[in-house]
Parts: structure tokens; C-alpha cells; sequence
């Protein structure tokens, strides 16, 4: 009897070192994709809206970013984003999150951009226009608050140009208005052709998206809904000289308790009104090589039942493409409030140098989209 249960013994070893070594790999290095980009600006500016402001040298929107992702079993890809941004004199973690895609599904799941705007504008930077661009949050004065939360989204992909999609978000609540956990939803339907046909298809982007958000008014809870909607095209089609017009209307229903004041974000973004946003470019691509574009973007927002509360901006731009990644920046925005924001007028002239890198290491795995979509662009 002894000697057959140490015949079993040995067997069952052996029998769970040849399953053990039958069995794959877990840690299977994943793809990794490094990208960031650095922007300096030098900004002389003259602001009624900030008068102690002074000119600046300006590295804001600078980060850096990190995409780790392995393709899975059965099918599909999945990883996870982590980067980091400069903002207001400080780093932020500006994306943190876990992500599924297929053919079919895009899932996002932590910290990222918030679904409230469609069409993403040439400026310098983000936020130049983010008042008419973007639909701010209705619990945060801060300005990285307006376009970052905890975001948990699903699109749709019926076909490959076409994405439906819906989302849940955590705004940030630094306002103090004691809104916690799950405060904004979202739909949204966006046709969008591969970056690689920008140049080839009359419509470049277009879609409707709602955005609702809730806010505290005088203690008590409110839901309120705005729609983003837009389209970007091409007004020709010349590849080596493009014209395009981006355009892009807002329209948030606000909360009709909310007081008449317009002093900060949150307080704006709780009243009722209309904000439009036009963009005209020329892209010049001697032997389809993208050298250099010119910009003419206008902004305007109104808002219901404020007298003289309109505020709009100018704000022309030219960007140079030095080599690859390389770019040099200039624009000038010129804006001015209805006596209801303050009155006056900024001007604000930018000059500077953006660089831009992406790198991808074991890449074994095809993508949905560059890690550089995360970050502002200036060449459309």
C-alpha cells in the first residue's frame, strides 16, 4: 500500500508540473504607448476682466501621458490611461482610467474628458474659449473641473463611422454644493470618419449630444439639461490647399431658480442661455505634407432673461508645423463683456513652440485612436 500511494504521490506531481507548464504565460508584456506634449507661450495681455494680470510666460496644457493595453482572450482590447497635466500652477492627474474596446463597444471607466462639447476648436489652448465651447459645470469655479470628471461611458459602434453612446459622471463639487457621487448623464450620436479621410470627406464630424447635470439652488436639488450640437467640413477638395468651418451651438436650459448672478463658472453655468462658436481654417499641404494653418475663430454666448449679459470673442491664430511634432504657435483673442459680466475688454496675444510625441512599444495590437486625442490639437 505504501508503495502505491507514493506511485500516486509522484504521479500527481508530475501530472501538476506538465499542466503547469503547459499553461501560457500570464504576464504577457502588454503594448505600451508613450505621448505627452510641452507647450511654452510667451502672453502679453490687457485685461479689463483681470487688470492685476500681467504678461506671462505660460507652460499650462503641458502633460504627459501613458497607455498600457493587451488584447484579450476571445476579443476585444483592454488597459489603461494615466497622465498627467499642468494647470493653474499645478499638476493634475488628468486622465486616470481602465478601457475595453472592440469592434463594436468603446467602455471607459475613471477619471477623463467630460462628453460636454463636440467639436474641439484650433486654440492655443483648451480653455481660451471654454465659456461658449464648453457646457461648464454647475458645482466648480475651477477651471480644470470644466472639462476633467469620473466619467463611466458606453459607445455604440453599429457602424464604424457612426457611435451612440451614453455616460455617467462625478463632476467636481468644489463650490460647495454638497452634490455627491453620481451627478451628470449623458447620450450622445457622433458621426466621425477616421482621422485618415479628414481631408477626403465633405463631413469631417457632426453630432447631437445631451448633457444633464445636477446642482443645489438654495439647498435644494435641481437637474438641468443642455444640447451640444455641430458639425466640422470641408469646403473643398483640394488636399494640398483645404478650407474647412467648424460650428458648433449650445443651448443650456439652466435652472430657473438660480439667482441673476454671473460672477464665477458655477453661477454662469446655472442660468439659461445660447452660445455659438464658428471656426474657419486654411490648411496649406505642399505634396500633401501639412506645413502650416491659419484660423478665424468667433464666440459669442447670451444669457436669457440678463440684461446686456452677452460676451464675445475674435480670436485669429497661425500655426507653423517647424518638423514632426514641432510646432510653432500665435494668436490673439479679443474679447468683450455686456455690462452684466463686468463690462470691458481682454486682449490677450500668445507666441510660443508646442512639442509633441507619441511612441508605441511592443506594438503587436491595432488601435481606435491616437493617445494624442486626449490632449488639445492645434491643426484640424
Amino acid at each position: 500500500m505504501t508503495i502505491i500511494r507514493n506511485v500516486l504521490i509522484v504521479s500527481a506531481l508530475l501530472g501538476t508540473s506538465a499542466a503547469q507548464a503547459l499553461e501560457v504565460d500570464r504576464e504577457v508584456l502588454p503594448r505600451i504607448t508613450l505621448g505627452g506634449r510641452v507647450i511654452g507661450t510667451l502672453d502679453a495681455t490687457d485685461l479689463d476682466s483681470d487688470s492685476a494680470r500681467s504678461g506671462t510666460i505660460n507652460s499650462e496644457d503641458s502633460e504627459i501621458a501613458l497607455r498600457m493595453d493587451k488584447r484579450l482572450y476571445e476579443n476585444g482590447v483592454a488597459g489603461a490611461t494615466l497622465s498627467f497635466r499642468e494647470d493653474a500652477d499645478a499638476v493634475h492627474f488628468a486622465n486616470h482610467y481602465v478601457f475595453y474596446w472592440d469592434e463594436n463597444l468603446n467602455v471607459v471607466l475613471g477619471h477623463a474628458p467630460l462628453r460636454n462639447t463636440l467639436i474641439e476648436f484650433s486654440t492655443v489652448r483648451e480653455d481660451d474659449l471654454a465659456y461658449a465651447t464648453h457646457v461648464l459645470n454647475a458645482s466648480s469655479q475651477e477651471n480644470f473641473a470644466q472639462t476633467h470628471g469620473d466619467v463611466a461611458s458606453i459607445d455604440w459602434f453599429p457602424q464604424p463611422n457612426h457611435a451612440f453612446g451614453v455616460s455617467m459622471n462625478a463632476r467636481s463639487d468644489d463650490a460647495g454644493m454638497g452634490i455627491d457621487g453620481i451627478d451628470s448623464m449623458g447620450a450622445s450620436y457622433i458621426y466621425a470618419p477616421p482621422d485618415t479621410l479628414r481631408y477626403m470627406t465633405r463631413v469631417r464630424r457632426a453630432g447631437i449630444i445631451l448633457d444633464r447635470q445636477q446642482t443645489r439652488v438654495n439647498g435644494q436639488k435641481y437637474w438641468m439639461n443642455s444640447w451640444i450640437t455641430g458639425a466640422a467640413w470641408n469646403l473643398n477638395d483640394d488636399h494640398s490647399g483645404n478650407w474647412s468651418l467648424d460650428a458648433q451651438l449650445i443651448r443650456n436650459q439652466g435652472v430657473d431658480a438660480a439667482a441673476k448672478v454671473l460672477e464665477n463658472h458655477y453661477e454662469r453655468a446655472r442660468r439659461a442661455s445660447s452660445a455659438v462658436v464658428a471656426s474657419l481654417h486654411y490648411t496649406a499641404r505642399p505634396a500633401l505634407l501639412t506645413r502650416w494653418q491659419a484660423m478665424l475663430t468667433v464666440a459669442s454666448k447670451e444669457f436669457d432673461d440678463v440684461h446686456n449679459s452677452g460676451q464675445w470673442s475674435l480670436a485669429p491664430g497661425l500655426t507653423w508645423r517647424a518638423g514632426q511634432g514641432v510646432d510653432v504657435l500665435a494668436q490673439y483673442v479679443h474679447t468683450e463683456y455686456g455690462s452684466a459680466l463686468g463690462g470691458g475688454i481682454d486682449r490677450v496675444f500668445q507666441i510660443g513652440l508646442a512639442f509633441s510625441l507619441e511612441a508605441r512599444f511592443n506594438d503587436t495590437i491595432g488601435q481606435r485612436n491616437s493617445i494624442l486625442n486626449l490632449e488639445h490639437g492645434y491643426i484640424r
